[in-house]
């Protein structure tokens, strides 16, 4: 008897409290009340005997402070995270804007924003021998192209150029992208041509950071072309190690999408045809099914939702799969759910398992 005198009070002056801020919410910044619960549905038994201790401990509210602020003319202060904050910004010319802020912990930082440049500096009080700063600079050069630098206190840098537009020869275009580090360096070379009939065919080559041989570099290819109202594609990624090899082919098929994937990955041949539809023009609530094969097994999964009114929705979602190995594993698993703009209730059963109950809540005040 104990946790029931313990526990129902604190819920109700919880509400209390609840329905009391909600009533100033017109005064003051909204913040998120939230709680959930989850266990076996055993469990709520306790509950119809009169002991709430279980649930109501999972529902007691989690609440997201707003961040209270008051600002003008580039000062301000505001409560953010439990942390009072102060913030000065203001503009050094046209183009470079200056920010300062600093809160309760002593911790700062500030930084300079410009078009093409950058510096923040970040710190704690008055030590000035752990300060980190971090800065970048952007350009644009004439037969060069975009031209990146970013370098920090740790003498960690990033000097990256690339161009979008490389050339175009016999009507393939294609683009560069190089990137300098501590580590190395790594580039990467683009190819794409369109071709009659809405195909297209892109490549590239790559190598990782600091590895200059050719045979570690990764090659991806695709070649994608419109067939019989869908489109079919196939692709290839990989180095002299290691190589993945796709098909797929998708199309609409009676009001929904057909799916056909075919793929070999170091010797491993695998496959996934699949179809989805939505039933809402063929049934009088929101529906959609998904059915699908692959090299494990045959699954699919159905959802019905449908409005019961007064701001009330109901939903049910049922998944199942059969494993076609030796052992042929059975899956299945549905789930029922009332929700509300407040919160929901949710009833869950997978086979091998007990039901379990799901409730939460969710709302601004």
């Amino acid at each position: 008897m104990a946790p029931r005198r313990s526990v129902l009070p604190r819920v109700a002056v919880l509400a209390g409290l609840v329905v009391g801020v909600t009533r100033l919410g017109s005064l003051s910044p909204t913040y998120a009340v939230k709680g959930s619960w989850q266990g076996n549905a055993s469990a709520l038994k306790d509950s119809v005997k009169g002991d709430f201790g279980t649930v109501a401990s999972g529902l007691a509210p989690h609440v997201t402070f707003p961040a209270v602020s008051y600002s003008r003319e580039g000062v301000a202060l505001f409560v953010d995270d439990g942390h009072l904050n102060a913030d000065y910004t203001t503009k050094l010319d046209g183009d470079t804007t200056f920010n300062l802020r600093v809160n309760d912990e002593k911790a700062w930082k500030a930084s300079l924003l410009g078009h093409d440049a950058s510096l923040r500096v970040r710190g704690q009080g008055t030590d000035l021998e752990n300060l980190f700063w971090e800065a970048s600079q952007d350009s644009s050069v004439e037969d060069v192209g975009d031209v990146r630098v970013e370098f920090n206190s740790d003498k960690a840098y990033n000097l990256t150029v690339a161009r979008q537009k490389l050339a175009e020869i016999a009507g393939v275009h294609l683009d560069a992208k190089v990137r300098a580090t501590n580590a190395g360096v790594t580039g990467r070379l683009g190819a794409r041509r369109a071709m009659p009939g809405g195909a297209e065919a892109t490549y590239s080559v790559e190598n990782p950071v600091g590895v200059y041989e050719v045979g570690r570099s990764t090659h991806k290819a695709r070649l994608s072309v419109p067939v019989a109202g869908g489109k079919a594609a196939v692709s290839f990624e990989g180095d002299s190690s290691s190589q993945a090899y796709e098909g797929s082919y998708g199309r609409g098929v009676a009001g929904g999408h057909a799916d056909l994937r075919v793929s070999h990955t170091d010797g491993a041949v695998g496959y996934n045809v699949s179809y989805a539809r939505r039933l809402a023009d063929k049934l009088p609530v929101d529906a959609g099914v998904h059915l699908g094969i692959d090299d494990e097994g045959v699954y699919g999964q159905v959802i019905v939702s449908r409005d019961l009114g007064h701001g009330i929705e109901a939903e049910y979602e049922a998944n199942s799969r059969l494993e076609l190995g030796n052992e042929q594993q059975k899956s299945l698993s549905h789930a029922l759910k009332l929700s509300n703009k407040l919160g929901y209730a949710q009833l869950v059963h997978s086979n091998g398992e007990a039901p379990r109950v799901r409730m939460g809540y969710d709302f601004d005040a």
